[in-house]
């Protein structure tokens, strides 16, 4: 899903947290998992691929393009989420339980909206054990998938996301 939806998936989601239960810390573990989730993009951008130019553009486009030749994206995992769901109920944190709830909405719908540009194997990319057996290498978890074509205008691209090559748009 591009970073546009889930902004906005963000936002309803913790709008109505807020109004059927409110709670300012379940309410903000719901924003920082659903949308804050991301920051291991950029932490991948910058310390695994070794990119430079921080420009949000040029960031978006890296993505969107699939150009990265490594993908740890250690927040994007089952293995992660099993834990935070049993810290979250052995330490009865609402918060922490915000963020779960925010984040599996995350993953859901990456998985939902991704499996176009991975279609066999959509499911097994979220596991951290599953990426770490292909030692986090872009070309072995895509394969030879379609490519990504980004759009011209950053925000478009923030809101649309990527279109597939072979695709008419």
């Amino acid at each position: 899903m591009s970073p546009g939806g889930h902004a906005i998936t963000t936002v309803v989601a913790g709008a109505a947290a807020a109004w059927i239960h409110p709670s300012l810390p379940l309410t903000i573990g719901i924003v920082a998992g659903g949308f804050l989730i991301d920051v291991d993009h950029a932490v991948d951008y910058v310390l695994v691929n070794r990119q430079t130019d921080l420009r949000p553009s040029a960031f978006l486009r890296y993505y969107l393009e699939g150009q990265p030749r490594y993908l740890v994206l250690a927040l994007h995992s089952y293995e992660l989420f099993a834990l935070l769901i049993a810290l979250a109920w052995s330490l009865h944190s609402s918060l922490l339980g915000g963020y779960v709830v925010g984040g599996l909405m995350h993953l859901v719908l990456d998985i939902i909206f991704n499996g176009e540009f991975l279609p066999d194997r959509i499911l097994a990319f979220y596991s951290f054990g599953y990426r770490a057996a292909r030692r986090f290498r872009s070309v072995a978890l895509h394969g030879q998938g379609p490519r990504a074509r980004a759009p011209e205008s950053f925000w478009r691209g923030f809101f649309a996301g990527a279109r597939r090559e072979d695709r008419k748009t």
